[in-house]
């Protein structure tokens, strides 16, 4: 009776890394996620000093911190910030020179049209189709 189950739970290994992934991605210790989220608090704080937290944050090792940083430099409105997001631009990951791009055209907009600002608040949270 041992050998059988020992044979069908064999028979299940190929399946086992699936379940060995998500254990090994829960039990990491990796606090990126949690750096990203405050990136994104930071956006909504006015104090300069956050502003050249998210500069530095744009290095960061995580791609998932970059994106968040770039993105809440890009909420901010601080034209000013262009000059930091410009290395962003040269990154190794495709998502973070899109979001990069997309942060300096949306100051650079801000910088031209600062009245702007609003409007494109509004349209910055996509909204269901039903809602």
């Amino acid at each position: 009776m041992t050998e059988l189950g020992l044979e069908a739970g064999i028979g299940f290994i190929p399946f086992g890394g699936l379940g060995m992934t998500a254990f090994g991605a829960l039990t990491k210790n990796d606090v990126a996620p949690v750096r990203a989220a405050a990136a994104r608090l930071l956006s909504n704080d006015p104090d300069p000093r956050s502003g050249e937290a998210l500069g530095a944050a744009i290095a960061d090792k995580s791609t998932i911190v970059r994106v968040a940083a770039l993105e809440a430099i890009a909420k901010r409105g601080d034209p000013a910030l262009i000059s930091d997001i410009q290395p962003a631009l040269s990154d190794r990951d495709d998502f973070v020179r899109y979001t990069a791009a997309a942060a300096i055209i949306r100051l650079s907009r801000l910088e031209r049209e600062p009245g702007l600002r609003v409007s494109l608040d509004a349209t910055s949270r996509p909204r269901s189709p039903g809602l």
